[in-house]
């Protein structure tokens, strides 16, 4: 079997659940950061005329939205991490290397 398939299977599982439970459960604040970085940087996409202002209160309902999409898109990431992490290890049971396009 080769090696490099079964580390690297890993180390991409795992990085996808740690990348999916830092957001899904907001820790230290990641998403929310990662949400503000995104609406600043998609920010200069958004033409506002300088005599039109936006209500705080829709831009922190924005942001209410955004972070709460961020947290089930985590909890997509740590399901597939998780799904990756299995076929590793059917992989490592069986004896067989996992699958590839071949």
């Amino acid at each position: 079997m080769e090696t490099w398939r079964i580390l690297a299977g890993t180390g991409l599982g795992l990085a996808i659940c740690l990348v999916g439970v830092a957001l899904a459960t907001n820790w230290r604040g990641v998403t929310e950061w990662h949400v503000r970085r995104s609406m600043a940087v998609a920010g200069g996409l958004r033409r506002v005329p300088p005599w039109r202002w936006l209500p705080a209160a829709a831009q922190d309902r924005r942001l209410a939205r955004f972070v709460l999409l961020e947290r089930v898109l985590g909890v997509a990431f740590t399901v597939a991490g998780v799904a990756a992490l299995v076929v590793v290890a059917h992989s490592l049971l069986t004896g067989e290397p996992p699958p590839s396009k071949h």
